[in-house]
């Protein structure tokens, strides 16, 4: 096997990266914030396809990290930067959600 080139070990690293950030939200938040990615992303909708968080889904952190090394190799290097410092972004708006916006969240997912 040949040397990975300066690319894939950034693609590698930015992989470990998001996966890490993401799977340390709790599980609903991380459910949302896995729907936004589907929406944001029609790579990521294909290759994550449905998911339920909490039915033993052991694997959906590894659907995730191979869902991402298929899409980000995929980007043009300046589309995978914006597309790590926008999905950090996004995996930060949803850790750091104040308490009382996070209740409308929840109600409005509720009534829907």
């Amino acid at each position: 096997m040949g040397s990975m080139s300066d690319m894939d070990v950034l693609i590698e690293q930015m992989v470990s990266d998001l996966s890490t950030q993401a799977f340390q939200l709790e599980e609903r938040r991380l459910r949302l914030f896995l729907n936004w990615l589907m929406d944001h992303s029609s790579e990521m909708k294909a290759s994550l396809g449905k998911f339920e968080p909490g039915s033993g889904d052991a694997d959906l952190q590894e659907r995730f990290r191979s869902a991402l090394k298929t899409w980000l190799p995929s980007l043009p290097a300046q589309g995978l930067l914006w597309e790590y410092q926008t999905i950090t972004g996004e995996i930060r708006w949803w850790r750091d959600l104040d308490p009382s916006r996070w209740k409308m969240i929840i109600k409005t997912e509720v009534e829907s």
